[in-house]
């Protein structure tokens, strides 16, 4: 765990690569960044007791005796009614949710959670961050959102080619505004992978080959993506517009947006630009 010059703490522990940001009054609350370690260390080792329940599809295990995080993770995915998501699906956002939950629970006015790309935030009133949106996780940022604490968002997370997970989509990226950082986790999974369109400029092998201990083993996954010709790439834009509708239309997110080589699209609008 390191303090940053500008106040933020870096936790790097396990499968955890997180930067906290909370403050208070109006100054950095690095006190309270830093008493949340122990709670990541118990998030972590709950998690860990249930993972031969988290690792299995909706339609293979019993969640209903999952409690805690666990059950949280499960509940997530569940809400997107995909059975190819394991409730592994949400543990980033997941713990992120419970990091940002305490502190603001301590008395912090603003609270971002980035583990590792997903975001969870939790803004007092009258309080807003601005967020830079990257179209391709490899490349720079795109354009910049404000988001207020009226807006409701509470997690904002990325899934697409390159990222720090597998794929089963040809998005670059597909980046998820919801009221819970792990709803935004499972449902920015979810739509990613509905980008998927069957090309011969598309290739794919089962995730196992790649992670032998993935969770999703037996399920092909997108290794790479030449060149699409545009029809291609619209396809894919309009299969991720259809699904992120349907999540709108469930509760599970306030906004989407998503690239595919270079072409854009938000849902079901973009937010408020700066």
């Amino acid at each position: 765990m390191h303090e940053l010059p500008d106040g933020r703490v870096f936790v790097d522990y396990g499968p955890t690569s997180m930067v906290i940001t909370a403050r208070r009054q109006g100054a950095p609350a690095v006190d309270l960044a830093k008493a949340a370690f122990p709670l990541i260390q118990d998030a972590l080792g709950e998690i860990a007791k249930a993972l031969s329940v988290l690792r299995q599809y909706p339609g293979e295990g019993d969640f209903s005796q999952l409690e805690g995080l666990p059950r949280v993770m499960a509940e997530a995915v569940l809400a997107t009614g995909e059975e190819t998501l394991t409730p592994m699906a949400a543990v980033a956002g997941t713990v992120a949710d419970a990091v940002a939950d305490w502190i603001f629970a301590q008395g912090a006015e603003f609270v971002a959670v980035n583990n590792g790309g997903d975001v969870a935030l939790r803004l007092g009133p009258g309080q807003q961050m601005r967020m830079g949106i990257l179209p391709d996780l490899n490349g720079s940022i795109s354009q910049v959102v404000t988001l207020r604490a009226e807006d409701g968002i509470g997690g904002v997370c990325t899934s697409g080619l390159g990222g720090r997970s597998l794929t089963r989509g040809i998005a670059n990226s597909v980046t998820v505004f919801s009221h819970r950082c792990a709803l935004a986790d499972a449902c920015a999974t979810h739509i990613a992978n509905c980008s998927y369109i069957d090309s011969p400029r598309v290739h794919t092998c089962l995730a196992g080959e790649l992670e032998p201990e993935s969770d999703i083993a037996a399920l092909r996954i997108v290794r790479q993506v030449e060149a699409l010709e545009e029809r291609e790439i619209r396809q894919g834009l309009e299969q991720v517009h259809q699904e992120a509708l349907r999540q709108l239309e469930r509760g599970n997110l306030v906004s989407a947006a998503a690239d595919i080589q270079g072409l854009q699209l938000w849902v079901p609008e973009p937010l408020n630009n700066t």
